[in-house]
């Protein structure tokens, strides 16, 4: 596994693999287990017919969002509705809660909640997967990672299903990148992996 981080605050690990698929002639050089430590919590892992496994698929659903949205990340401070809440996931609860009998208000309310969540959690480009639903915001000096996945799935159940932790902004910073980076040059090291890392440096 190729690790970045402190799992006693926040750390990313992954290790590419041969995918299920292969032998079907389907070859994904993305495909890999990934696994996110907050607070010591691993939060992507969890059970399934009585066995723990970890988060595996194709990766690149992952890195892709993070290159899309890290800057959003890194910089956007202020959710973009009048809210009242503490952190992330009653922020993005309570907004809705919204009602209007404008349906122009309505719509430009809901459309805004959607964005500013598909730019924060990537749960919204998880492929069809058995991703956590993780939001991360920028707090001050800190990015906030908040997490609710008791009832997310019916199939399976998180180790660690909530949490809320706020990670130092320069470590998160450097593990994200860092993350990315190392992916990104082992991706390309494999001839079918080079257009897709190509791809990736456009948005990163």
């Amino acid at each position: 596994m190729e690790y970045f981080g402190s799992k006693e605050v926040f750390a990313v690990a992954y290790e590419l693999k041969q995918s299920p698929f292969s032998e079907s002639g389907k070859n994904e050089p993305t495909w890999g287990v990934f696994q996110m430590w907050v607070d010591n919590k691993s939060v992507c892992t969890f059970s399934m017919d009585d066995k723990i496994r970890e988060y595996e698929w194709d990766l690149i659903c992952i890195v892709e969002w993070l290159c899309k949205n890290k800057n959003n990340i890194f910089n956007e401070t202020q959710f973009p509705l009048p809210i009242e809440g503490n952190n992330s996931l009653e922020f993005y609860k309570n907004s809705g809660d919204f009602d209007s009998d404008d349906d122009d208000e309505f719509d430009l309310w809901f459309e805004k909640r959607q964005d500013w969540y598909f730019r924060h959690s990537w749960y919204s480009d998880n492929g069809g997967s058995f991703l956590a639903d993780v939001i991360f915001r920028r707090v001050e000096n800190t990015i906030e990672i908040a997490w609710d996945n008791l009832d997310l799935y019916n199939e399976i159940k998180f180790t660690n299903p909530k949490g809320i932790y706020y990670v130092p902004f320069e470590l998160f910073q450097e593990v994200i990148n860092n993350f990315i980076e190392n992916f990104m040059l082992k991706v390309s090291e494999k001839t079918e992996g080079r257009n897709l890392i190509e791809r990736l440096k456009e948005t990163y």
